[in-house]
């Protein structure tokens, strides 16, 4: 099981999303995040946000990204869809919620998992989570996960 780490930034200003983890619509597999951080790169300011994780049902529109590796000898690429600079929020799913923490813009947000707590993305093409806030913003965030494949 090879264990993957991407880290992204936050694209238009009309999204939600920072990080979008998705199964591949060929040959979907299961993943289990396990470790991420979110936070704000922007000069610091007084603002309030809520970083929420959220399961979603389609793939959104954004740059794809190459996960990197975190042990150099698994050298098969990850099945798993990570995209950043989202254009195109996806379809959240309603009311799911796999976290949610209001902060203020200056503070940096890191989450592990205890064992067995992993937050899983389901082996269903295009099913994911997404790394975000729970309203749009124009404030830079950026995101870095940790995954590991089943």
């Amino acid at each position: 099981m090879a264990r993957w780490a991407v880290k992204a930034n936050k694209g238009a200003a009309s999204v939600q999303t920072v990080l979008l983890l998705t199964a591949a619509a060929a040959s979907p597999r299961r993943a289990k995040v396990y470790d991420y951080t979110i936070g704000s790169g922007a000069t610091p300011g007084d603002n309030a946000f809520v970083h929420i994780v959220q399961r979603c049902s389609t793939a959104g529109t954004g740059a794809t990204l190459t996960p990197n590796a975190l042990d150099p000898a698994d050298t098969l690429a990850s099945t798993i869809v990570c995209k950043d600079t989202i254009t195109v929020d996806p379809t959240l799913t309603a009311n799911a919620f796999l976290g949610r923490k209001a902060l203020n813009q200056r503070a940096t947000f890191r989450w592990v998992a205890a064992p067995y707590g992993e937050i899983l993305i389901p082996a269903t093409a295009s099913n994911g989570i997404i790394l975000g806030l729970s309203a749009a913003t124009t404030t830079d965030f950026d995101a870095e996960a940790h995954y590991e494949e089943l």
